[in-house]
């Protein structure tokens, strides 16, 4: 969860549940005699409103219920009532078999992944571990931006959480964004689950429903439409 300004020349790991740091594996000998290797930890908290063990109780907390609400989904899917078929329809315009089974294939990709999200996952904008994903940061509309990933990164799933995030609600409420719909809304970014986009910065629910019903075929791309889709209390 913290970054360290001059790279990351050592094997270094934030520890899940202290405020502590491991450097390296194992202890060796300094065969230099007074010689002294500088280390620079940035330990500033990825939200200034709180600390980083409370970071991580909430947005853990925050994946965990919406991996429970992605599986909920899925047997909505698989029973398919009149119900869940409407749903369908109000976020994506269509309720036909390839919509469906689009559906049904992105949040079985999806849950598993973001079941396994650590702590670690979440980084700070523009930090090592940013950087290390191999994405060029879009610097357009960077003031409301909520958090970024980059969509090819299947090997370490890495979210950058900007500091507007931190003072979401964690849930949504009515047509309000939240700090788990943003983490949904990312991790349906990665080609290893929907792969979404946000067409022609299509976010909310307002502009969402709009798009299902003017274009279902990019609403099924679109990533707030996949979000609010899962996370929308009816």
């Amino acid at each position: 969860m913290n970054d360290f300004s001059k790279g990351n020349p050592y094997n270094f790991r934030r520890s899940e549940d202290e405020e502590w740091f491991l450097i390296h594996d194992s202890a060796v000998t300094n065969t230099n005699p007074n010689s002294i290797v500088e280390v620079t930890i940035d330990t500033t908290p990825i939200c200034k409103n709180m600390t980083d063990r409370e970071f991580r109780n909430i947005v853990l907390s925050l994946r965990d219920d919406a991996v429970s609400v992605i599986r909920q989904r899925l047997q909505e899917l698989s029973s398919w009532s009149p119900s869940a078929r409407s749903r369908v329809r109000t976020w994506f315009g269509s309720d036909d078999d390839a919509t469906r089974q689009t559906l049904i294939n992105g949040l079985n990709a999806l849950a598993p992944i973001m079941s396994e999200l650590k702590a670690t996952n979440f980084v700070r904008p523009d930090s090592y571990m940013d950087r290390a994903t191999g994405c060029v940061p879009n610097r357009k509309n960077i003031t409301g931006e909520v958090a970024h990933v980059c969509r090819p990164d299947t090997a370490t799933h890495t979210i950058a959480i900007q500091e507007r995030f931190c003072t979401l609600d964690n849930k949504s409420a009515a047509t309000m964004d939240s700090k788990q719909l943003t983490i949904v809304h990312e991790c349906t970014h990665f080609i290893d689950t929907f792969g979404s986009v946000d067409y022609n910065n299509t976010y909310g629910q307002f502009l969402s429903k709009r798009l299902a019903q003017s274009e279902p075929k990019m609403a099924i791309q679109n990533a707030d439409n996949i979000s609010w889709y899962i996370l929308c209390v009816d």
